[in-house]
């Protein structure tokens, strides 16, 4: 990247999205309190990946917290996510409350768009494959799957996994059962009498909803279903999903190598070419 910009930020100005060199206003309630929602979007090869199911997360997440989400405000960024030209990166769009006091309505949220230049799994990470560990923290299940200011208990959740060797971690609720990871969902491929069956801790107990998990769905067939450790323990086959990572296979869960990785892997490598975006180190 020497020689080439690795940050770039852009602000709603009420009628267009353009480029801004300052950051957050300190009497803006984003920056205040935490109080902003945000969506995370890999650009690839120019392309702002899974952007329309984004800004339908991020809508969706507006009317949840009473964040007004005009049309106008949309328009602008289908229109900036459809042509904006940009090396590889993340690309992160914030909400904010705007200026106000605690409490008070919203009534002039502010809107800001931050891309970093990134580096993104290859081939050779996907083969090698994460590892995980089951947290043994506990957290309160409400909100964990909101993008929003208050993600101190997920960066907890990891930094307690690094420091354990691990690279991510699977957090549990309050009643043992799996949340999701700190920084992505996870897949579990479970067997059954049958065969086997792709399975996803449901977002009605406080998983997340994410784009990579929306294509995931359209893929194959995905079960929301609890699940606890016991159900990991004997999984053939796990994956995290977030936008940087897409399908991340797994190759340890607590310090043990998964049965039958394959389907992991099958899924990782169609989620790359699907976007065109397949490539070795």
């Amino acid at each position: 990247m020497k020689g080439r910009a690795t940050f770039r930020v852009w602000r709603w100005d009420g009628n267009r999205i353009a480029a801004h060199r300052g950051g957050i206003p300190l009497d803006d309630r984003g920056f205040r309190y935490g109080q902003h929602l945000f969506e995370s979007i890999a650009v690839r090869n120019g392309s702002a990946l899974l952007a329309r199911e984004h800004l339908t997360l991020l809508s969706a997440a507006a009317k949840r917290h009473a964040v007004p989400f005009s049309r106008s405000l949309a328009t602008s960024l289908r229109s900036f996510l459809g042509s904006v030209k940009l090396p590889d990166g993340m690309l992160r769009i914030y909400l904010t409350a705007g200026a106000g006091a605690p409490c008070a309505p919203i009534t002039a949220p502010g809107c800001y768009l931050a891309w970093e230049a990134t580096r993104f799994p290859t081939e050779e990470d996907l083969a090698a494959g994460y590892r995980l560990v089951i947290s043994g923290k506990a957290v309160a299940a409400g909100g964990w799957g909101e993008k929003s200011g208050n993600y101190g208990s997920h960066l907890t959740a990891l930094a307690d996994a690094r420091k354990a060797g691990a690279d991510e971690a699977i957090v549990l609720d309050e009643q043992g059962r799996i949340l999701s990871c700190a920084m992505g969902n996870l897949l579990v491929w479970l067997p059954t009498r049958s065969g086997t069956i792709l399975c996803t801790p449901p977002t009605s107990s406080g998983a997340r909803s994410g784009a990579v998990l929306g294509w995931v769905r359209r893929k194959a067939p995905l079960h929301e279903r609890p699940l606890r450790p016991a159900d990991l323990r004997r999984a053939v086959a796990l994956a995290v999903t977030n936008s940087r990572l897409g399908v991340m296979p797994v190759a340890l869960l607590d310090g043990k190598p998964l049965s039958h990785p394959d389907p992991a892997q099958q899924l990782a490598r169609d989620y790359l070419r699907s976007h065109g975006v397949l490539r070795r180190a």
